[in-house]
Parts: structure tokens; sequence; C-alpha cells
């Protein structure tokens, strides 16, 4: 294919890419090949790898004119905009390294950013630009307790926030130190993240004893570690405790982290973990004045079979409705679930001290309380709710200024 159709759009520098991101170029395009008539495209690089790209892909997240408002980094057309039959008419590497590409319908140049291109190599299996962290399975013996970071700093600091939020990510709960132990301090730090989630809990609640409590937690009662809102459609994904005063004997905070203790269900019993991925439990709030249901097996799973999340409080349990003859199999699987949770080697436990605040995956961690007695002293926590999404939002944000930075230090 001739280099001369698109020599004339040769320019000094990249182009821009079809997101807000910075990407640096860890090695450069030194051959471009049109092949399979044009529906494809050959690209070796400088460090030996070949990616192969199709044209349709190619055309879909162009950052020409026709294609892309630049502005909002959103397309301008939908794909039924794209024809049939696309094709590349010509592909060449222009000196500042982009890649220039012509195609069998219009008049326009398209021309890729390379590391947009090596980051986004499907063909290889990299085919998405993420920070999202990898989960750390963890049981009472590899993770006796949450990694802590300094309550202060995560207000000022993006350094720290960011290795906050990454320990969130991996290990499903991390703990700060030393937060103010202001009324309120609590949706300041989940704002860090992202916006607090509103419930029927208010924005900000607080779980200290009250006369006639509306939840279980608004008693000195012991909890069996469970999910927050299960009785809600959209489970809330992250949740926060904030200590702001405790001198109670008693009420240790019981940690568990539900993906762990479901594979190794899995791997054990696989005919409870099943169960508990098939059968609907219906969960109801039961207050006076709101009334949430959502049915939901216990386990979920995405579409690979992984699981996704955890959905369960065992007293909030409204009367389950099954044939007959399935009633006492999912009790069974119910029992054997949380005789697992509430075996020691997989409970974290912790003591809350004020100014400690821990976050935690509110459909992976499972969290509840030893009881306390409220003669011996105040125990006052405030919480609030938040999201997974926010929290992913903010790490690929504060991973995207890293780089940003990093790029014009060079």
């Amino acid at each position: 294919m001739p280099e001369s159709s698109v020599q004339e759009l040769s320019n000094d520098d990249l182009p821009p890419t079809p997101d807000f991101d910075s990407y640096p170029v860890p090695a450069d395009v030194v051959e471009a090949a049109v092949e399979a008539e044009g529906s494809q495209l050959r690209v070796v690089w400088s460090d030996g790898r070949v990616s192969r790209y199709h044209a349709i892909w190619l055309r879909d997240n162009a950052t020409d004119k026709e294609n892309l408002n630049l502005d909002t980094r959103e397309q301008r057309s939908d794909i039924t905009a794209l024809p049939e039959g696309i094709a590349i008419t010509a592909a060449r590497v222009e000196p500042c390294g982009a890649l220039a590409l012509r195609w069998n319908v219009g008049s326009v140049v398209s021309r890729f950013h390379p590391g947009w291109l090596y980051v986004n190599d499907y063909s290889n299996g990299a085919a998405k630009v993420a920070v999202d962290v990898a989960p750390l399975l963890w049981d009472a013996e590899t993770l006796p307790e949450p990694s802590t970071f300094d309550g202060a700093r995560i207000l000022e600091d993006d350094v720290v926030l960011e290795d906050w939020l990454k320990a969130v990510c991996r290990q499903g709960i991390a703990r700060l130190r030393n937060v103010p132990c202001d009324e309120g301090m609590v949706a300041r730090v989940a704002a860090r993240i992202g916006p607090v989630r509103d419930t029927n809990f208010g924005h900000v609640f607080d779980v200290r004893v009250a006369e006639g409590p509306g939840s279980n937690a608004y008693s000195t009662a012991a909890l069996t570690p469970h999910t927050d809102l299960p009785t809600r459609e959209y489970q809330p994904g992250l949740q926060f405790l904030h200590c702001l005063r405790n001198d109670s004997a008693g009420g240790q905070a019981l940690m568990v982290d539900g993906f762990h203790l479901t594979q190794v269900m899995r791997d054990r019993d696989p005919q409870t973990f099943r169960c508990l991925t098939e059968i609907d439990w219906p969960n109801n709030n039961r207050a006076l004045d709101t009334d949430y249901r959502w049915p939901s097996p216990v386990i979920v799973l995405d579409g690979k079979g992984e699981v996704r999340e955890l959905r369960v409080v065992p007293f909030l349990r409204a009367p389950l409705a099954l044939p007959f003859e399935e009633v006492e199999e999912a009790y069974r699987a119910l029992r054997r679930f949380f005789e697992a949770v509430k075996d020691p080697r997989y409970q974290m436990r912790l003591d809350y001290a004020p100014g400690d605040l821990v976050v935690f995956d509110n459909r992976r961690i499972l969290h509840g309380r030893a009881a306390y007695d409220e003669r011996s002293g105040e125990r006052w926590l405030q919480g609030c709710y938040g999201e997974r999404e926010e929290l992913l939002s903010r790490l690929r944000i504060l991973a995207r200024q890293r780089r940003a930075r990093q790029l014009q230090s060079l």
C-alpha cells in the first residue's frame, strides 16, 4: 500500500486519545501492514510485540473530527453510522510515532496515539486500561488486622489517598487512624472518594444505643457478620464506620472476607455453594416507616461463574417461599454458611479506638460485632455508605494524574 496516500497529513505532535488519560509510549511502531483486504491491521513494535487490530475497532475508536467530540471525548455517531465493510486503504507511521490510517469511505485520515494503541492491544490480552487491583483473599491468620493509614494525611495527600484506596480494593478493608473525632467527619472522608449514598438511615447514621432502635445495630447485642442493605436492589458497595467514642467493655468488630470464605466453600462443599448461588432468599428491612424488599441468592455470581458479591443478613430474612421439597435443603445450606462465618479461623477481630475509621467493601466483607456493656461506658460510631464504582473511578483519576505528572517531568 503506497505511503504517499497519507504522507501529506503527517504531524509533529502526537494525536489526542479517545479519553482524557495520559499514555507513555513503551515501544515505537516499526511496521504497520494492512491485511485481510483491509479489514485488519498488523502492527510490529520495537520491543518485538506484534499486535493485530480490526478495521471496525480502529474506526470506532478513531479521534478524527468525524468520529469524536474532542471536548467530551465521546463519539459523535453510533455504531449504525459505521458502514459495513469498512476497510483500511493505507497505513503509515508518522515521524512523531503516530499511526495514520486512510479508509475506503470518506476522505478523513485517522491518527492514533501509539501509547494508547499499545495499552489497548486486545490481540495480546491487554484489552483495557485499568488500575483495578486484584483482590487478595485472607483469613484470620493471613490478615489479622487491616492495613492502616494516617487519617489526617489522606484528607490532604493524594499519594497516601491512593495507597489507602488500593488497600481497600486489594483486601476489601482498610483502616485510618487519627481521624478527627468530629461529628460528620466520616462523610468528609468518604467524599475524598466520591458522593455519599443516602439511604433510609440518612446521609450519616449513628451506631449507638437508642430507645426503640430501628435496627439491631442500635442495640448492645452481638451481630453475626453480614452485609448491609441486601434489602435494596442495588446494595451499597462501600461502608464507612468512624469511632467517635468508645470506653465500653466488649463490642469487638468482626470482619470476614466473604470472597475467601466462598472460595473455600466452593472447593470443600460444592453442593452447599451451588445451593447458595441458586436459591433466592427474600430480604426485608421490616421498619415502621420504610418497606424495602429484595430477593437474591446469598452468593451472587457474574457471567463467568466468579463470585461478584454476597447479599446476606441473618436478622432481615423474610419468609422463604420455595417448592415444598426444596425448603429443608435451603435452610441446611444457610446454616452451613453461617457456621463458617462464625468460625474464628475466618474472622478478623479489631477494637475501635476514638479516631479510627474503617472502610470496607460491603459486597465482599461481612461485618459484625461482639456484644458490649453500655453500663461500662459510651460507644459511638458514625457511618455512611458509598459505592464501589466511585472508589474505582477515584483510583483511575489519581493514576491518571500521576501518569500526567510523570510525562510532564520527562
